[in-house]
């Protein structure tokens, strides 16, 4: 597409939302009478808010609770088969000849061996705390005529940041620094933890926030859930302005939730489960339409800008992105900021039936992950690393057509031609083989399929002596390598990427009426979501992204029902779900089944060879959910419970307790308890990547 095509495509979608505004208009000579009905409405809350650490384990996606701060490993360094040049110990070394039962085997490069403690470079963290905020909010409402209405709520978070925090600063003197290069923005990187910003690169040498009305920094966030102007009249509805839109109710699961992102910067997916999407739904410059078509239909429509799911940033308590790596966001770069969303959703009741169909176009809000280069000029360092700078300088530039890595060059050194592969010389990355393979496996990644494709998708990996490899033990001689050469560790790019696609849903509900008092009044919903060439990450990171159809499908069973007579209702929930590409959160299921470097070590000395390191999950996701909520006579006290659980091995489960005492204050306590190892492997279940949030919150707040 060319520069003017897609110019003329953002003035036309600017177009839609500026005439929707002017066909909403009030004529001049009738302003007047805005006044005369002129209503106010405030209200809003305060809260203190804190998590408490149950389990003896910090996040290990931060450099505080790396799994190997206190582990010793041995690194030897071989001579790569794209060196032209003997080594110093006289042979060339193919990865092909190197098994890992007798580690060092012939031709070790001279002098190339260490023994590293991640720990000893990169200092451990120790919080009792996981969070703890202040927060305000509060809502205005305007009535300005019987049809016109101006909604504004506001949110304000303060977080004291009084946690044992990393600090990149504290490596200043280490391998060149923790530097982010031009892709990703140093205030999250080369400081201590940002605990709000979401920037992006902006295309101008600079970074840029990425939500609208929204003001954040380091430990504090301000931003505007509602402020929109709304028109009622009769069975028409219209609501313009920054919003969030609610399609879906479900806990935990989201198949008719289609229009918004989440926002985890917070406390990820960890809140009260019977409010978590209420909270966490970005919102979006949009226009809803909702249209009362007949007795019984409903219709609801939007268009919108397309705002992204918010990660956590790194170091940050609820991050789950591996902080060896730096995310390179390309949703200004890419176009994203400037590209709308809609949708269209269908709604009738029929007495006891109820039915339901919506279509979406939107971008995955979660986004896709690739390799991508560093943008970082920095040479190798220690004795291996100058050896290498100095053979790089050696080969001969400028070999036009017959190019062969193992001669020729580039790039003017070895500084440059590093910047144009995946991998940055810095502190803080990854160091071993074992850590590579374990945090691959964490992240649902192919530690042997990712590492090829880092070599034959960047045009510098292979100019610097990177080669493919065929299998597990050649994967590790190289790896070990690639950290003695760096002299330390290697820090890994992957940029975000944001894929159009089309979402299908359709719903059917039940009301089952009955003689019977528990079945009286229960309701069955049925929802299914298609979405026909979903773009997912690849789990070796290619750029070559994953496109398969993928379909959803929810079962959901609720009632309210009362057991005892001098007690309320209980609202009881019963939910299913099935996925057959991706899990939970969006991770494809060809990266499950992940095996780490000991497993494969051990299969090697076995005789196995393995040319990849995760099998893969080949049947479904599949998860169910239970809840209730029961509260006491009065409604002074109230209890709640809600688990998830994953057939392969993994639940959650948070009971919970409300307490009114009256003044318009409220205190709730709950208590996540996670385990991902309830039986077969971690990495064949969801559950696993959260166990570090094993925890206790506690709420304080006063309404007013």
């Amino acid at each position: 597409m060319t520069v003017s095509r897609i110019n003329q495509k953002i003035r036309s979608q600017y177009a839609v939302l500026a005439a929707m505004i002017l066909a909403l208009a009030v004529p001049v000579q009738q302003a007047e009478a805005w006044f005369n009905d002129m209503d106010f409405s405030f209200g809003g809350f305060f809260r203190v808010e804190g998590t408490f650490r149950t389990a003896d384990i910090e996040n290990p996606y931060n450099q505080g609770g790396n799994y190997y701060s206190d582990v010793s490993l041995e690194r030897v360094g071989f001579a790569p088969p794209h060196l032209a040049l003997q080594s110093l110990g006289g042979q060339l070394i193919n990865w092909g000849d190197v098994t890992l039962g007798n580690l060092p085997i012939v031709g070790p490069v001279i002098g190339a061996k260490d023994t590293i403690r991640r720990g000893d470079i990169v200092p451990d963290v120790s919080n009792d705390t996981n969070y703890l905020i202040l927060r305000g909010e509060a809502e205005l409402g305007i009535t300005l005529t019987p049809q016109w209405r101006f909604v504004s709520r506001v949110r304000a978070i303060y977080d004291p940041t009084v946690y044992d925090e990393f600090d990149a600063r504290r490596l200043s003197g280490i391998q060149g620094g923790l530097q982010s290069g031009p892709g990703a923005d140093p205030a999250l990187y080369s400081g201590r933890p940002n605990y709000f910003d979401y920037t992006v690169p902006n295309g101008r040498g600079g970074f840029s926030k990425a939500n609208p009305l929204e003001w954040t920094g380091r430990d504090y966030q301000i931003y505007f859930p509602a402020m929109l102007l709304e028109y009622s009249a009769g069975d028409l509805s219209f609501r313009l302005g920054n919003q969030q839109i609610a399609w879906g109710q479900s806990i935990f699961f989201r198949v008719f939730d289609l229009p918004n992102g989440l926002d985890l910067r917070r406390h990820l997916i960890l809140d009260r489960a019977l409010e978590e999407f209420s909270d966490k739904r970005v919102p979006m410059l949009s226009a809803r339409l909702g249209w009362q078509a007949t007795d019984n239909i409903l219709l609801d429509a939007y268009v919108g800008k397309f705002q992204p799911t918010v990660f956590g940033n790194p170091n940050t308590p609820y991050n789950i992105i591996p902080v060896q790596f730096t995310v390179q966001d390309m949703y200004r770069e890419g176009g994203y900021d400037n590209d709308l969303v809609y949708g269209l959703r269908l709604k009738g009741d029929y007495g006891q039936w109820g039915w339901q169909a919506a279509a979406s176009r939107r971008y995955g809000p979660e986004g896709a992950f690739r390799w991508t280069e560093t943008g970082i000029n920095q040479d190798l360092f220690g004795t291996l690393g100058t050896l290498v700078n100095t053979l790089y300088s050696l080969k001969l530039p400028n070999c036009g057509a017959v190019y062969d890595p193992g001669v020729c060059r580039l790039y003017d050194n070895a500084g440059e031609a590093l910047s144009h592969t995946p991998f940055q010389v810095g502190p803080a990355g990854i160091y071993t083989p074992e850590e590579w393979f374990r945090y691959a496996a964490d992240a649902r990644l192919d530690g042997i399929v990712g590492l090829n494709y880092a070599i034959t998708e960047l045009a510098g990996s292979e100019d610097i002596y990177a080669s493919t490899v065929d299998n597990f033990s050649q994967a590790y001689a190289q790896l070990d390598t690639f950290f003695l050469a760096a002299g330390g560790s290697l820090r890994g790019h992957i940029a975000r990427e944001y894929h159009q696609e089309n979402v299908f849903a359709l719903g059917a509900s039940y009301v089952v009426e009955s003689d019977n008092d528990f079945l009286n009044q229960l309701i069955f919903n049925l929802e299914v979501q298609y979405t026909p060439e979903r773009t997912f990450t690849a789990k070796s990171l290619s750029r070559d992204f994953i496109r398969q159809d993928e379909y959803t499908i929810s079962f959901v069973v609720d009632k309210w029902h009362r057991f005892f007579e001098e007690f309320p209702g209980t609202y009881i929930v019963f939910q299913a779900l099935t996925k057959n590409r991706s899990d939970l959160v969006g991770r494809h299921l060809s990266g499950y089944g992940g095996l780490t470097a000991e497993q494969m070590q051990a299969r090697a000395e076995a005789g196995i060879v393995d040319t990849y390191s995760a099998k893969g999950k080949h049947d479904n996701a599949t998860y169910f959910v239970l809840g209730f909520t029961q509260p006491f006579p009065n409604k002074i006290l109230e209890i709640e419970f809600a688990t998830l659980f994953d057939p392969d091995g993994g639940v959650f489960v948070q009971p919970g307790v409300r307490w009114n005492p009256g003044k318009s204050v409220t205190v709730e306590g709950f208590y996540n308890y996670i385990n991902g190892n309830l039986w077969g492997s971690p990495y064949d279940n969801l559950l696993s990547t959260l166990e570090f949030a094993e925890e206790f919150t506690l709420r304080l707040t006063y309404q007013f």
